[in-house]
């Protein structure tokens, strides 16, 4: 005999007519996710921020001993710019995509250009009809304006010093970028559309110009915000490669979440998050963004300072091959103060220094001036 298991909304259970256990509508896994979701968000910008400060600590070669007091101070740097850089790349990689998929791609008025009509079977086994994302007309007709314009504005963060007080070159040109492809989207999106209410339609190929141009801006955003935390990229080549990696990236990572958020927002998440991971590595690896975040609290190349050691210091650096006697040594490079050592760099030369043995550390600034 058939039997019918009936579902009730708190057990968010599905109809069962073959007599077997009813299925969860949601994994387990999902359940802890949505009830800690402030928890997982932190887990991964520290999961950023942790990761930017291992790749630090490659770069300088070294892995230092450290007490779980020591730990925390590490901890709360890394949540600090996780958080920061993980926003950032929020706003970079998933948020326009998302733009996108709510704002524009499912539109009724858009049925036919960046939508299909295709069989699809639901939770229960049932085959219907829904609107599917064309790849090839998003690409084509979002895709192509939105890779011009990163392009473009990639490029005029060569203009980013500020020339003009106080807003600079760049975003005098980002400005002209946003001015222009708002009127580029919106000729285009006319010229696609078709309704017998032109007033209505006006309206809407505003909101979707506008919020195509929105998408245009954060990732605008977030390119200064990397590119200034990276303390810019001097050299042109470097700048050149940087360009066309972050490009290629947040415009493959924009499309992918465009097409995947509407009915599989986690795999458009996890998409945006392995593109993160896959960016930070290459833009460490041609701008020292790990060490210019370091720099900001007086760690690593670039910020000298003046150390005075005591008497048992003075021996130690006598051991290590210094003048005998030496008791202050300048242009100093710190480039970890992790655990019971110092690791300092002098010249083509590094090593560790007890914090013990340390009397007094002056930053060095080789542009002020003495009366």
């Amino acid at each position: 005999m058939q039997t019918i298991n009936i579902s009730t909304p708190s057990e968010n259970l599905i109809v069962s007519e073959n007599g077997n256990q009813p299925q969860q509508s949601s994994s387990e896994l999902e359940k802890l996710l949505t009830a800690n979701m402030s928890l997982a968000v932190w887990l991964i910008f520290l999961g950023i921020g942790g990761g930017l400060l291992a790749r630090y600590y490659i770069r300088i070669g070294y892995l230092p001993e450290m007490e779980w007091n020591a730990a925390l101070v590490y901890l709360f740097v890394c949540s600090v710019w996780g958080s920061v850089i993980g926003l950032v790349l929020t706003i970079s990689l998933y948020l326009p995509g998302v733009i996108w998929s709510e704002i524009i791609v499912f539109e009724t008025p858009l049925d036919n250009h960046l939508t299909y009509l295709a069989e699809h079977d639901d939770s229960s086994g049932k085959r219907s009809m829904r609107k599917e994302p064309c790849i090839r007309s998003i690409m084509r007709y979002l895709g192509i304006p939105f890779l011009v314009v990163l392009l473009a504005s990639h490029l005029c963060l060569r203009f980013s010093k500020p020339e003009i007080q106080p807003i600079g070159f760049y975003w005098v040109f980002a400005v002209l970028i946003l001015v222009r492809t708002f009127f580029y989207m919106r000729g285009e999106f006319r010229r696609r559309l078709v309704s017998e209410c032109p007033e209505t339609l006006r309206r809407q190929i505003f909101r979707y110009s506008i919020w195509f141009t929105i998408s245009v801006l954060l990732n605008q955003i977030a390119m200064y915000v990397i590119y200034i935390l990276a303390d810019r990229t001097s050299r042109l080549g470097n700048f050149i490669i940087l360009t066309g990696i972050c490009t290629a990236g947040v415009w493959l990572s924009t499309n992918v979440v465009a097409v995947r958020h509407r009915y599989y927002p986690r795999q458009a998440l996890v998409a945006a998050l392995v593109m993160a991971v896959l960016l930070l590595f290459w833009v460490d690896r041609y701008s020292d963004l790990s060490m210019k975040l370091m720099n900001r609290y007086g760690v690593g190349e670039g910020k000298e300072v003046i150390v005075v050691v005591n008497e048992k210091g003075s021996k130690t650096l006598e051991d290590l091959g210094f003048t005998k006697g030496t008791w202050r040594l300048e242009k100093v490079n710190i480039l970890s103060k992790m655990g019971d050592h110092y690791f300092l760099k002098l010249g083509a030369h590094s090593f560790t220094l007890p914090k013990s043995e340390v009397e007094s550390i002056h930053r060095y600034d080789p542009d002020a001036t003495t009366r």
